[in-house]
């Protein structure tokens, strides 16, 4: 395509997502993306990626240092590097430097010499979630990536294990630098590095959603239709969040749909429901771990949200079948919310993804086939797809064979 086909496809999407065209916002960013590929000479595209990492380094020193936190503190007011110094207790020269980066990426407005205003961009990043997610990816993945190359020469086959025991007894990525097969083990240790990625992990999930650009999984999947057949009774239960964390899913179906019959029970490790200090009213926690089985019987549905991706096909299966037994198979759905990979042209937010679960979980994303395999093996079948608009994030809709 043309750099002048490129920025007319532009001009249509913009006005589409200035319109309120729910695909067009994903479809322009991809847009956008794809434009600077056309118009990008080959070393210009490996130097931006080579230097991509300088922008994270300088993001994880401003979150430390407190220099984001202190600007949205202004609320508005500008503030100069030298007013920084004392409250971030860092030299003027080193916030400079680290600001520059910053404000030329977006992630703060530079207002005058050495001089700073936040921006939306910069009230974000200051959230739990950002922080949260920022310390989960940068803490865990800069360490892994320093030590990639490590890794990889450390054994004269170069293998780059994909699953933690297949076969027994293989090493990841992850356990080569952080001393774990998998990022479980890493989040329910009991020693400092583990409960502080513990925290930061449980922030990054409960603000994930806190978005206006993101579907909620009851919008993709139309939950108040297809759920409104629920049984009534003090002990049915509408929905088990199985895996559910700190319960943000769960809770967000509540407060959408208010009128849905039932109990609505959030699983999880006990490890993970004791930081919990309160859900609604109507929402009840139950320890739960889902590699045994599933103690509730005949909900209406079963959830999982970003389950599958963490683990192999082998793990999937055992988790999968202690759902299906569970399952009544006249009434019971199980959706599972997570990404589907498309055979060619994949949404580079989900390829990356999958890379992310290779290197955390010794997970994967899978395709449709896939998934129609796995499910299949056990004991279950798609029944249908539901899309996001424009992404590649969906909501699986499973009934038991």
């Amino acid at each position: 395509m043309t750099l002048e086909q490129r920025i007319e496809n532009l001009r249509k999407l913009a006005e589409a997502d200035a319109a309120g065209d729910g695909s067009a916002h994903h479809a322009l960013l991809t847009e956008i993306r794809n434009l600077q590929h056309t118009v990008e000479t080959p070393i210009e595209t490996t130097s931006r990626l080579n230097f991509q990492i300088i922008q994270n380094i300088c993001l994880r020193i401003a979150i430390e240092k407190r220099f984001l936190q202190t600007i949205v503190g202004r609320h508005g007011e500008p503030i100069t590097a030298a007013e920084l110094e004392a409250p971030t207790e860092t030299d003027r020269l080193l916030i400079t430097r680290v600001m520059r980066v910053l404000s030329a990426v977006g992630l703060v407005s530079e207002v005058g010499e050495e001089s700073y205003a936040a921006n939306d961009v910069t009230r974000h990043a200051v959230t739990p979630g950002a922080i949260g997610a920022l310390k989960h990816h940068f803490d865990l993945d800069m360490s892994m990536g320093g030590q990639l190359v490590d890794y990889m020469r450390r054994s004269p086959d170069k293998t780059i294990y994909q699953f933690a025991g297949e076969p027994e007894g293989n090493q990841t990525l992850f356990e080569f630098a952080h001393g774990h097969p998998t990022i479980f083990g890493l989040l329910s240790s009991d020693t400092d590095k583990g409960r502080e990625q513990k925290e930061s992990f449980d922030e990054y999930m409960a603000g994930k959603r806190m978005t206006g650009s993101m579907q909620q999984w009851f919008d993709i999947y139309p939950a108040s239709a297809r759920l409104a057949d629920t049984r009534t009774g003090s002990d049915n239960v509408l929905i088990v969040d199985v895996g559910g964390g700190p319960g943000q899913e769960i809770v967000g179906l509540k407060k959408r749909h208010p009128e849905l019959p039932g109990r609505y029970v959030l699983q999880d490790l006990p490890i993970t429901l004791d930081r919990i200090d309160r859900l609604p009213e109507g929402v009840e926690k139950m320890p739960y771990d889902f590699f045994t089985p599933q103690p509730i019987a005949g909900a209406r549905a079963y959830f999982l949200r970003d389950i599958m991706h963490n683990w192999s096909d082998a793990k999937c299966k055992s988790i999968l079948q202690n759902v299906a037994a569970a399952m009544d198979k006249d009434y019971s759905t199980l959706l599972i919310d997570q990404y589907v990979l498309t055979p060619i042209g994949a949404d580079l937010r989900a390829a990356e993804m999958d890379i992310l679960m290779l290197l955390h979980t010794s997970g994967i994303q899978r395709t449709v086939p896939m998934w129609e395999n796995l499910l299949s093996s056990a004991g279950l079948e798609l029944v249908k797809i539901w899309s996001s608009n424009g992404a590649s994030e969906s909501v699986l809709e499973v009934k038991k064979l």
